[in-house]
């Protein structure tokens, strides 16, 4: 019996048992907390166990069944992770999902470059259909739960990578998979992969932070509307938006609290920690949405949003003044829409009289 023998029983084993034992303890969280997500990644790896115990097969029925398995294993990572960011209420993000179309006439491409490189219809429309429409969901998947490494750090990255390498790494087995020089190397591959990402889900699912979900958020005690402070008064409403979810655009980070989303607005685009991101001052249209996106995960939470505006006169100096009142106007009206708080931060002195009047009067 030789090394193409051996391998194909030692790594299906393998990947039985690593399947087997996420079902197993992933389903115990289910059953423990009832987090739906949970549930789906659970079926996921049932669903991976049965397309290797029938993969193996000469039955043309039980080798359907694997074939199927294997997009079902896909459909459930699939839709479990985008039950994971509904359970952590973050917005899934329009450009990632645009982007997602490209794999529709990818996949078809896929499917004919198998066929013309193996010279076999029925292994491109079986196999190389399953492995190809598989892969591309996986790898869609892993693409998805990027954003959950805000809330659960090291875990969340470690998974995000296993679900993305996985993905890929069913891609190649259509076009190679007819090959003996292949098996080794696609059944060592699939074994570590399954292993790893099996492990990295359990260990997501298993933390505190998902055992217990979300902590109580703290719901600052200030009014809703629209609120123009000066900056002494802004440092003095401070205390009152400690730990609060509050969603920031600030000229002097100083002013950031432990639990904000903070956004540095800066003409030079720079990486620190602590803070989302940097926006350029010309970007209204970009910060409009970034609001919108915290207003709505803010309102499916059940809390009033609190958006802080700490930039006006910087904003000024990059737009026209019409252009801001535009931008501050739909601020205002998206924010009592939601029943949340705008916070505008202006020294009155730094602009004119007549356009800190008309600023007032529009927003007030």
């Amino acid at each position: 019996m030789g090394l193409n023998d051996v391998m194909p029983i030692v790594s299906g084993l393998l990947v039985m048992i690593a399947d087997l034992t996420a079902f197993a303890l992933i389903m115990r969280v289910y059953l423990k907390r009832r987090r739906r997500s949970a549930l789906f990644f659970a079926v996921a790896w049932l669903a991976d166990f049965l397309m290797v115990a029938f993969s193996a097969s000469k039955n043309p029925v039980l080798k359907t069944i694997a074939e199927l398995s294997l997009t079902i294993f896909a459909m459930f990572v699939f839709v479990g992770s985008i039950r994971l960011l509904e359970e952590e209420s973050i917005q899934l993000s329009h450009s990632t999902l645009k982007r997602m179309g490209i794999m529709a006439p990818v996949f078809y491409g896929y499917v004919v470059l198998v066929y013309r490189f193996t010279g076999n219809a029925d292994w491109a429309l079986t196999a190389g259909v399953s492995l190809g429409v598989s892969g591309a969901f996986v790898f869609a998947s892993g693409v998805l739960l990027k954003p959950i490494e805000a809330i659960y750090k090291k875990p969340a990255k470690i998974l995000y990578l296993s679900v993305i390498l996985f993905g890929l790494h069913l891609i190649p087995a259509a076009l190679f998979g007819l090959y003996e020089w292949y098996l080794p190397i696609g059944f060592t591959l699939s074994t570590a992969l399954t292993v790893m990402m099996a492990y990295s889900m359990y260990r997501l699912t298993s933390t505190r932070e998902f055992l217990e979900g979300r902590a109580d958020v703290k719901v600052p005690e200030i009014h809703s509307g629209t609120i123009i402070l000066q900056p002494n008064e802004f440092e003095s409403l401070l205390p009152k938006l400690e730990n609060a979810p509050v969603l920031a655009f600030l000229r002097d980070l100083k002013h950031s609290r432990e639990g904000w989303r903070t956004y540095f607005v800066t003409a030079v685009p720079f990486r620190k920690e602590h803070i989302s991101g940097t926006l350029n001052p010309t970007e209204l249209a970009k910060m409009t949405e970034i609001t919108f996106q915290y207003l709505e995960e803010a309102s499916r939470m059940g809390i009033p949003g609190v958006v802080v505006l700490d930039c006006v006169e910087y904003l000024s100096m990059y737009n026209s003044w019409e252009s801001l009142m535009k931008f501050l106007s739909k601020l205002r009206d998206l924010v009592m829409v939601k029943g949340g708080t705008l916070i505008i931060v202006i020294d009155r002195n730094s602009v004119e009289e007549r356009l800190f009047n008309q600023l007032r009067k529009l927003l007030e």
